[in-house]
C-alpha cells in the first residue's frame, strides 16, 4: 500500500483526495492484467495507468505542471488539457509493462501521456463513435471512463467488438448508491432548495454528469448480457466517506493553490512539498485503509468482463 499511496499523493500533493480515489481503483483492480496487444481507453495524461504499472516519478514531478484558464476553473474547464513543449514527465523508473493503445479525446492530455514513454502508441478520437480499430484488435482493454460518454452500453458494445474471443475487459462503473453520496444532488438537485445553489461551485459537472449513469449491479449485468460478455469478477469500492471526502476534498481551492505554489521560492519548494506529503499520509493512509472495504453500498463497481 504504501509505495503506491506515497507516489499518488506526491504526484497529487494539491488534490490528495484524487490521490486516495487512485489507489482505491488499482486496488479494486488487482486481478486485472493486461494481456496481448492492449488498450487503455480514455487514457487522458497516463499517469494513473503508469503508476498503476509500476512506473515512478521524481518527487519534483506533480499532475499540475501543466494546467491553464484557472479564471474559468468555477466554469467547469478542464484547467489540465494544456501542454507545451516545457512539459516534462520526469520520470524516475519505467513501469514493469507497455500498453499498446493509448486513447483519448484530447490531444494535449494524449502529449501528457507520450511523455510517459508508456503508450506504444496513442490515438486521438471520440470515445462516443465507432473505434477506429478493427474486431478483435485486443486481448485485453482497461477503461474508468465509459460512464463518461453518452450511451455507456453502445460503448461497451463497441468494447467488446474490438476485443479479441477470450479477451478480458476491466471497467470502472458508477452504483446506484452514488447520488445519495453528492452533496451536490442529494441537497439542491434532489429538494430544489436554492439555499443549496452554491454547491454547483463544488460539484462542477463531477459526480452531477456521472450520477447520470449510476446503476445497480443487476442493471450493468442486464447491459453486460445484451452485449454478449460475462462477468468474471465483480467487486466494488469507494464507500460514502471516501466519496464524500472526495466531494469536498481541496477541489475548491485548487487555483488559490496553484498561484501559492507558483509563488513559492523554487529553491525551497522541495522541503515544502516533502513536508506537505508527509502530513497528508497521516490522513490519507487511514482513508485508503477504509475504502478498500468490499461493499454492495460502495459507490463503484470494479467489473472484469470476458468475450
Amino acid at each position: 500500500m504504501t509505495s503506491i499511496l506515497e507516489q499518488l499523493l506526491s504526484v497529487f500533493w494539491l488534490r490528495p483526495e484524487t490521490a486516495v480515489w487512485r489507489y482505491l481503483d488499482i486496488e479494486a483492480m488487482k486481478r486485472f492484467e493486461f494481456e496481448g496487444r492492449s488498450l487503455d481507453f480514455g487514457c487522458g495524461d497516463g499517469i494513473f495507468s503508469f503508476i498503476r504499472a509500476g512506473g515512478r516519478f521524481t518527487a519534483e514531478f506533480d499532475a499540475f505542471q501543466k494546467t491553464e484558464r484557472l479564471d474559468r476553473f468555477y466554469q467547469n474547464v478542464d484547467v489540465y488539457d494544456a501542454y507545451d513543449d516545457s512539459y516534462d514527465a520526469l520520470v524516475a523508473s519505467a513501469p514493469s509493462y507497455q500498453i499498446n493503445v493509448g486513447f483519448d479525446h484530447k490531444a494535449n492530455l494524449l502529449r501528457k501521456a507520450t511523455a510517459l514513454n508508456f503508450y506504444k502508441e496513442t490515438v486521438e478520437g471520440d470515445g462516443n463513435a465507432p473505434l477506429p480499430f478493427e474486431d478483435n484488435s485486443f486481448g485485453s482493454i482497461f477503461s474508468n471512463i465509459v460512464y463518461w460518454l453518452d450511451n455507456p452500453a453502445e460503448v461497451i458494445s463497441e468494447l467488446r467488438r474490438v476485443l479479441v474471443p477470450g479477451g478480458k475487459i476491466c471497467l470502472m462503473l458508477p452504483n446506484d448508491t452514488l447520488p445519495e453520496y453528492s452533496f451536490y444532488n442529494s441537497l439542491y438537485v434532489e429538494t430544489k432548495d436554492e439555499r443549496w445553489k452554491w454547491l454547483e461551485l463544488l460539484d462542477r459537472g463531477r459526480l452531477s454528469d456521472n450520477i447520470k449513469q449510476s446503476k445497480s449491479d443487476e442493471d450493468w449485468r442486464e447491459i453486460f448480457a445484451r452485449a454478449e460478455l460475462s462477468v468474471s469478477h465483480h467487486s466494488q469500492h469507494l464507500p460514502k466517506t471516501i466519496i464524500q471526502t472526495w466531494d469536498i476534498g481541496f477541489r475548491p481551492m485548487f487555483p488559490a493553490l496553484m498561484k501559492m505554489v507558483d509563488g513559492v521560492d523554487h529553491e525551497k519548494m522541495p522541503g515544502i512539498k516533502a513536508e506537505w506529503v508527509n502530513a497528508l499520509k497521516m490522513f490519507a493512509t487511514p482513508l485508503a485503509a477504509m475504502g478498500a472495504i468490499n461493499d454492495e453500498r460502495s459507490a463503484f463497481h470494479c467489473y472484469i468482463l470476458s468475450k
